[in-house]
């Protein structure tokens, strides 16, 4: 592709959680020697631009999420992105065409750019590698929108849109940069909209293609490494008739030979250049594996994760049909200890009935008492009187014998 057609500005974003945060910071302001990417020229890596930085990135971040949970009362999920990394640049021909001065301008408006579209209070970090084949910026920021942690509202089909528009807009135009082709005008074309190809995927097609290029290479030098063959002949061309054999002039087979030699040396240098790419695709294949075996584990997690949700949703139901059958439990217990006392009230009532009936035994024994002595009082009453009825005349003859004397 010619290299006008591609001047494009290249503006990218993923969500980072907080188990792949660490690993963001080491990578991008370069805290170890040992990177799986071969493109990595560590002697280059003291190029690099740090423009800001976070210290301890990861308690920064949980400070950041305590500090917005404390204000709200929805839970937020251990496995939320807790950030936003993103990866600006431009197409190799066009950083090419830039001067050094306008690829820093150009890194720095980028700068701006996100600092603007997410306020610089949220910013993390900022690097820009300089030790890798292209120029780039990766800058980390906290997803805080309306005080809440929103990372999923930057990623919707018409934020992502807007993005790349204001983006093309406000920056790559400063630098005669274009947008990237539209999502829509690939459907009207019928074309299927093509996704980012992983770094894996993307240096594994290009190890293939420079391999192809390297065998071209090595065919084109043992072609001219027959010119060693040639042997030098003092004077001009004979005008013989020409054997099977060239024949050429001192000076000329010198610098065939020279050439011949430079080509032996180039192609020493392609065949070192072929191990160390083989080695890479060695290890990309590799990494390859282990993305398809992550990938793979990842649809594993997330049918883990449905599978929990159902378990979960099981367990929530049967833990409300305990709730609720633990209730009815309280009721029949309720009902049991009333019935317990009902049967205890009955129990106290029949023995009071017990002795209600010994009490009217004895009430009937009192009232036939009292009836039988009532009548015991009128008889006595009646003795009494008849007694003081006889005792008078009995004593007024005892008086008048005392008063006459005895009888003779």
């Amino acid at each position: 592709m010619p290299e006008a057609e591609n001047q494009y500005c290249i503006i990218r974003m993923r969500k980072v959680k907080m188990t792949a945060l660490k690993a963001s910071q080491i990578h991008n302001e370069r805290l170890t020697d040992r990177h799986s990417n071969p493109d990595i020229d560590i002697s280059r890596s003291d190029q690099n631009i740090v423009f800001f930085k976070t210290e301890d990135i990861s308690e920064d971040v949980k400070r950041r999420v305590a500090d917005i949970q404390s204000r709200q009362k929805r839970k937020i999920r251990c496995d939320a992105p807790v950030a936003i990394e993103y990866m600006i640049t431009a197409s190799p021909e066009a950083m090419t065409r830039l001067s050094k001065q306008e690829q820093e301008r150009y890194f720095a408006e980028c700068l701006s750019f996100v600092e603007a579209r997410h306020g610089v209070g949220n910013r993390l970090s900022a690097v820009l590698h300089l030790d890798e084949t292209t120029p780039h910026l990766h800058m980390l920021v906290f997803p805080e929108r309306e005080g809440k942690l929103d990372a999923k509202s930057f990623f919707k089909l018409p934020a992502l849109t807007a993005l790349q528009d204001e983006f093309a807009i406000k920056v790559g135009k400063q630098f005669g940069l274009e947008r990237g082709v539209r999502l829509t005008e690939l459907l009207e074309k019928g074309e299927k909209p093509h996704r980012h190809q992983s770094v894996a995927v993307y240096k594994a097609k290009k190890l293939k293609e420079t391999e192809r290029k390297l065998a071209e290479l090595e065919q084109t030098t043992a072609d001219l490494a027959a010119v060693e063959a040639i042997e030098p002949k003092k004077g001009l061309l004979s005008k013989a008739r020409l054997s099977s054999r060239v024949s050429v002039t001192q000076e000329e087979f010198e610098t065939l030979a020279g050439q011949a030699k430079a080509y032996a040396v180039t192609k020493e240098t392609f065949e070192k250049r072929s191990k160390s790419l083989i080695a890479r695709e060695r290890v990309v294949s590799r990494r390859e594996a282990l993305l398809d075996s992550s990938e793979r584990l990842s649809e594993r997690n997330k049918a883990l994760t449905v599978q929990n949700k159902t378990i979960t949703e099981e367990v929530f139901q049967l833990r409300k049909k305990l709730s609720s059958e633990k209730s009815k439990n309280s009721v029949l217990l309720a009902r049991i200890a009333e019935l317990a006392r009902l049967k205890q009230v009955e129990k106290e009532l029949n023995e009071l009935k017990a002795r209600l009936k010994d009490f009217e035994f004895y009430k009937n024994i009192h009232d036939f008492l009292k009836q039988r002595t009532r009548n015991f009082d009128e008889f006595i009453q009646q003795v009494d009187r008849w007694v003081r009825k006889n005792k008078e005349p009995a004593q007024q003859k005892q008086l008048n014998r005392r008063q006459n004397g005895p009888e003779r």
